[in-house]
Formats: structure tokens, C-alpha cells, sequence
């Protein structure tokens, strides 16, 4: 990898550092993407982050002069404002200092039913810090570093089983009425803030058409509104290794991804380990490893992408580097009691100026002259669909936004198959655990797909309006039947007797304990931000989640209203 390195930056050419990898929160690809629907174009790459010089070279394959009305040319401005900034010199090494400070306040009206972090829509990844100061350098033409130190609140102490800590009573979220982000202030103390940063920590490389990326950031790929079927925006961070090369019509990324292995939260592993839980050997390693596959074509209207990608699961820690091969095919890499592989295979088309239709299909494991279910042999098949379709309008000074999406998951989707006691295998699901220091230690655990996992029934209505640098709002609807299964269920093989069930599930197979009733979900989102100056904003978001069965139990219908409120100051 190191001479691969300095063989591409002798190669490169060109002498401007456009290296610094732009986060996920930026509007940036957000006003990128509207102006490429706006011009009858397929989205820009659904494969984020993105570098500064790969967002530029989307943002100059658009003539501003041809673009016809004044909304979009705005647009535009504003694009190039935000990837134009320079910054300081001190000799040959460009740096910059930012700190943002944040005050926030959280308030809901129900702390019977909604007592956990999962019960919060703006939850703990979506909380921003009280202070967050970042560090900058561009240390030669082709390398870039990025640093944050974030005082804040942690996830808050939890009660009970650390198997799913975001679903058990938290006090930061639903013990009390209203709560801040502001440390030391009740019901937040001194064990309330937050050990775990940096958030965002990583160095990058590249040139032109290449960028490189290792360290602490947050990823999503696809361009699904309430979560894609790959990679979803939903961890606090991940530990990531990441290349890419992009052109006009190609693009390829090649990321890994690790996670603790979930024998962490097995006491049969962990009890024995007495004194402090940070003590408990990390012995065993949990790796996503994904390459991507993007290709433009009916000039410029179609995008289609390929993502194959596998969770490799190792208890001793080693990784065996025959399977690291970047263009190779996992799926005939024939180690399913260490991997578990998908596929997911995404398009968008624009057929005519702002209306963009875009679909991805997903498939966990692809077994081909095996049993079917429910022959005796046989093992789930699990395939997840989602199709949307979106508008943009431009709308006196602004844009007007318009996307309807809905998604299918089978209830074995992103599953692990159960321990084997007798070779002492753990099951390799797709979700990744996140560890991190809240009162005590706490294994955050997350879908890496689609946030709501398996068995999930979703349907998704999103409305904006937006002018761009001065406000935004939005309304969202989505609307959810859940089945029984989620992260913590298991599946076996069949023995030709078990039934073969149907999303949304009320039993699981493979596992007498687990069943109920159907989880009925109606969340109804309001939220706006307006730029007060260059400097400071002023966010709101009200949420309103009504559920039925919530938990899969038989409960009456129970509902919350959450309001969170922010005004946030950038130097």
C-alpha cells in the first residue's frame, strides 16, 4: 500500500491541495445533487465522504452560465463558496482552527414510554457538543490531517444488560422533561462528559482522480432518505480505511471498517474477566470490507453501482490476507463460517428536468445449489428492496423538494447465525458495536444498512423547501410495521418442520422465546434551520412518534412529543 501510495502522488499532477475529506453535515453534495436532478442529470456519486477535489470536479461539470434561472445559480454560488476556502499558510504548511459552540435544550412530554436513547429520533448521534474545536493541516500538496476535541455530554448511563444499551432507560433521553447538552447542568454531572472523542480524527492522501483516507469518520452510501440497504449514517463514527478513484462516468471505492467482536457481550466470556470492563482482552476482530462499483451512462441521465461487501469475523484477531483481494469476488471466497456477504445493486435515472428516480435491491448470502427452505439444510434467504422517487422544483428564490420512498427488508436480513457452543463460533451479522465510556463501559450496537435492520416494513414521504445559505424546512412522514426480529435474533438451519416466515414476522423459527405482535410506528418530523449571519444559526426539530404493539407486546397506542431547539455560533 505505501509504494502504491508514492508511486500515485509521484504520478499526480497538479500543485493546489484539494485533499480535505468534507463531512457528511456539509450542504455542499446536497446543493451539488439538487443542481444535477435540476439539470436532467443522474445523481452525482451516492458514495460518501467525498473529497474537496472530487466534490469540485462535480461542481465543474456544470456551466453556471447555461444554469436558467437565478435559484439555481445561487445554488451554485454557495457550492463554490464552500469549497473555495483557503486556508492560513505558515511557510510551506496550510492550516486552520475552527471552534463551534452549541447550546442545545431537549424537551418531551412522555418519560413513562420513552425512557431510551432509541425512543429519541434527534438521538445521540444527531446531538451536537457543547464546544467543538477542530484542527486542520495541509502539510504538502497531497496530504491532509483533521482533528476535533469535543466537549460534551456521553451517552448517559444505562441500567440493566449492556446486549443493547440503546433500548434501556437512559437518563440524558427519557428519565426527565426537559435536558441540555450543557455539561455539569442536572440532570447532567461529572460523569456525563463525554471521554470518547475525537469524533472525527483522520489523515488523507491523494491527487488528482484519487483520495485516500484512514482515522475516525462518518460514512453513507446510497441515496436513500430514511437509510440505505449498504451503509447508513447511523454510528457516532467509524474506524475506517478507505480509497477511491473517480472520473466522469466511473467511480471505485475499496473501504474497511472494524468493530469489536461481539463475544464482548457474551458473560460466558466476559464474567470470568474480573475488575474494570475496559480490562476484558480484545482478542477477537470484526471487519467490514466493501468495494464499490459506479458507472454514468444514457448521457449522464442513468447511474447504476454495485456494492459487494462481507463481514469478516475472526475470534482469535487474524485476518487472512487471501481474502483482502480489492476487485476479487468474496462471495467465492467459500468462508461463510468467517464471512457473511452481500450484495446490493443500486440505479437512479432522471428522465425528465427535477424528477429523479432511484432504487436499490439487497441480497444477505447468495447460496446456490443448496436447500431451499424449508427443505432440512436449508438456511434463511433474506432480500431487502428500496425504490424512491424525487422532485425539485425551483420555487421563487428557492427549492422545493418532493420524495416519496419505500423500503422492504426480509426478517432475516443483516442476521447472525446462533453461537455454536461445540466450535465456539459466534455468528457474523451486520451490525457493528461501538464502544464507549458512560458511567461505565457500554457496547453501543448499530445496523450497519438500513437503521431500522430487518423484518421492517417502511414507507417514507419527505417535503423541503430550502434557500440556500439563508434557511431550510422540512415535514416527514414515515410510517413502519416492525416484525420481532431485530440485531439480537438468531437463525439456524432447517430441519424441514419450522415454517418460513414473512415480513412482518410475529415468530421467530429458530428461537421458541421470540415472537409477539406486529410494531406499528407513525413518526411525523418538523425541522428548520435559519442562518441568522455568517456566523450563527438557529435550528428546531419537533418529532412525534405514535406506536402501537410498541415493543412487540400488546400495548395500547402510546405517542411523545420531542422538541429540540439549538443555536449554534461557528469561528
Amino acid at each position: 500500500m505505501a509504494f502504491c501510495c508514492t508511486l500515485l502522488l509521484c504520478l499526480s499532477t497538479g500543485a493546489a491541495n484539494s485533499q480535505k475529506i468534507i463531512s457528511l453535515e456539509s450542504p455542499v453534495y446536497r446543493y451539488i445533487a439538487n443542481l444535477y436532478i435540476l439539470q436532467q442529470m443522474a445523481l452525482p456519486s451516492t458514495t460518501g465522504p467525498y473529497s474537496q477535489d472530487e466534490l469540485q470536479r462535480m461542481l465543474d461539470r456544470l456551466d453556471r452560465k447555461a444554469l436558467p434561472t437565478q435559484a439555481e445559480r445561487d445554488l451554485y454560488d454557495q457550492a463554490t463558496t464552500l469549497l473555495s476556502q483557503k486556508p492560513k499558510q505558515k511557510g510551506n504548511l496550510g492550516y486552520a482552527v475552527g471552534l463551534q459552540v452549541n447550546v442545545e435544550a431537549y424537551a418531551h412530554t412522555n418519560k413513562d414510554d420513552f425512557t431510551s436513547e432509541s425512543d429519541w429520533s434527534y438521538n445521540y448521534t444527531d446531538r451536537r457538543p457543547l464546544g467543538n474545536l477542530s484542527f486542520e493541516t495541509w502539510p504538502t500538496d497531497h496530504f491532509y490531517s483533521y482533528f476535533e476535541l469535543s466537549l460534551m455530554n456521553n451517552f448517559g448511563k444505562v441500567s440493566g444488560s449492556e446486549d443493547s444499551p440503546n433500548t434501556k432507560t437512559n437518563p440524558l433521553y427519557g428519565e426527565s422533561l426537559l435536558t441540555t447538552n450543557i455539561i455539569m447542568v442536572p440532570p447532567n454531572g461529572l460523569p456525563s462528559i463525554d471521554l470518547n472523542f475525537p469524533y472525527r480524527a483522520f489523515a488523507s492522501a491523494g491527487g488528482d482522480n484519487w483520495s485516500l483516507q484512514v482515522g475516525r469518520d462518518k460514512i453513507s452510501w446510497g441515496a436513500g432518505k430514511s437509510g440505505n440497504l449498504s451503509v447508513s449514517n447511523t454510528m457516532p463514527y467509524q474506524q475506517i480505511g478507505r480509497f477511491t478513484t473517480y472520473f466522469d462516468s466511473f467511480k471505485y471505492t475499496l473501504l474497511s471498517s472494524f468493530f469489536t467482536h461481539p463475544q464482548v457481550l457474551d458473560p460466558l466470556y466476559t464474567s470470568p474477566q474480573v475488575g474494570n470492563t475496559q480490562d476484558i482482552l480484545a482478542d477477537g476482530i470484526k471487519m467490514f470490507l466493501a468495494h464499490r462499483v459506479e458507472f454514468r451512462f444514457l448521457k449522464d441521465k442513468a447511474n447504476v453501482t454495485i456494492t459487494e461487501s462481507m463481514m469478516y469475523q475472526s475470534s482469535s484477531g487474524s485476518i487472512d490476507l487471501r481474502f483482502l483481494n480489492p476487485v476479487g469476488f468474496y462471495h467465492n471466497q467459500y468462508i461463510r463460517g468467517n464471512s457473511n456477504s452481500m450484495l446490493v445493486f443500486e440505479g437512479d435515472y432522471t428522465p425528465i428536468r427535477g424528477l429523479n428516480i432511484y432504487a436499490q435491491f439487497g441480497v444477505d448470502e447468495i447460496a446456490f445449489g443448496e436447500p431451499v427452505p424449508p427443505e432440512s439444510g436449508a438456511r434463511p434467504t433474506a432480500f431487502a428492496y428500496l425504490l424512491g422517487i424525487q422532485k425539485k422544483t425551483v420555487l421563487k428564490k428557492g427549492i422545493l423538494s418532493v420524495a416519496l420512498e419505500g423500503v422492504y427488508t426480509d426478517p432475516f436480513f443483516y442476521l447472525r447465525e446462533k453461537y455454536d457452543a461445540t466450535t465456539g463460533q459466534y455468528g457474523v451479522g451486520y451490525d457493528g458495536i461501538i464502544r464507549v465510556l458512560a458511567g461505565s463501559m457500554a457496547n453501543l450496537r448499530y445496523v450497519q444498512g438500513y437503521p431500522y435492520g430487518g423484518d421492517a416494513i417502511v414507507g417514507n414521504l419527505l417535503l423541503d423547501y430550502e434557500i440556500p445559505g439563508s434557511w431550510k424546512t422540512s415535514i416527514e412522514t414515515l410510517c413502519m410495521a416492525h416484525g420481532v426480529m431485530d440485531f439480537s435474533s438468531e437463525w439456524g438451519s432447517y430441519s424441514g418442520t419450522e415454517p418460513v416466515i414473512s415480513t412482518p414476522s410475529t415468530e421467530n423459527p429458530f428461537d421458541s422465546t421470540e415472537g409477539g405482535l406486529v410494531e406499528y410506528t407513525l413518526l411525523i418530523k418538523l425541522a428548520s434551520e435559519v442562518n441568522l449571519s455568517e456566523n450563527l444559526s438557529l435550528t428546531g426539530n419537533l418529532d412525534m412518534p405514535f406506536v402501537w404493539n410498541k415493543g412487540n407486546e400488546a400495548k395500547p397506542m402510546v405517542a411523545d412529543h420531542q422538541l429540540s431547539v439549538g443555536l449554534h455560533y461557528t469561528l
